[in-house]
């Protein structure tokens, strides 16, 4: 299962650009005009050197799925914004982000009968998506993977909701 922008398969179906090699490319940096994407496999493994280049020396590789999209650890944690992880790489993060969501989107169908079927199976806190399908998360199931809940939260979303959100993703703003 992925799960956008809650770090963990927030780098699935991700681009960058094929020029930025390492951690370089600050704030600033732009994909130069007819540069193809990297793959996302790929991405990730840049984005996973550069935290460990730079303090998070653990900082696992991602797993490549069957459709070639890279997925982290469940739970894994998102270094602090103010960190100098963060600074070095953040701007890398961003730039997948930004890829992502130009690449692929939610179905806003789908993801608020999914939300419905959440609410329906015990997660009473799982809000319905914006106009676009994209989720808009209290602060109580912002980093649900972390979440004590988690393993409920996975029970439905793997168990009765399965149906309404096969691909196992979920977009949040």
């Amino acid at each position: 299962m992925k799960v956008h922008a809650a770090f963990a398969g927030v780098l699935a179906g991700l681009g960058l650009a094929v020029g930025l090699a390492g951690c370089g490319g600050g704030p600033s940096a732009q994909q130069p005009a007819g540069v193809q994407s990297a793959n996302p496999a790929q991405v990730a493994r840049q984005f996973a050197q550069c935290v460990r280049d730079h303090g998070d020396p653990s900082f696992p590789d991602p797993t490549i799925d069957a459709q070639g999209n890279p997925e982290f650890p469940d739970g894994l944690q998102k270094p602090a914004p103010d960190s100098a992880v963060m600074q070095a790489c953040g701007s890398l993060l961003n730039q997948l982000q930004g890829q992502n969501r130009s690449n692929q989107g939610p179905d806003p169908a789908a993801m608020r009968t999914f939300a419905r079927c959440m609410r329906d199976h015990g997660i009473s806190d799982w809000p319905d998506p914006d106009a676009q399908g994209y989720f808009h998360f209290p602060p109580e199931l912002s980093n649900f993977k972390a979440s004590p809940r988690w393993p409920q939260i996975r029970a439905t979303w793997d168990g009765p909701c399965r149906r309404f959100n096969p691909q196992g993703h979920v977009w949040s703003a």
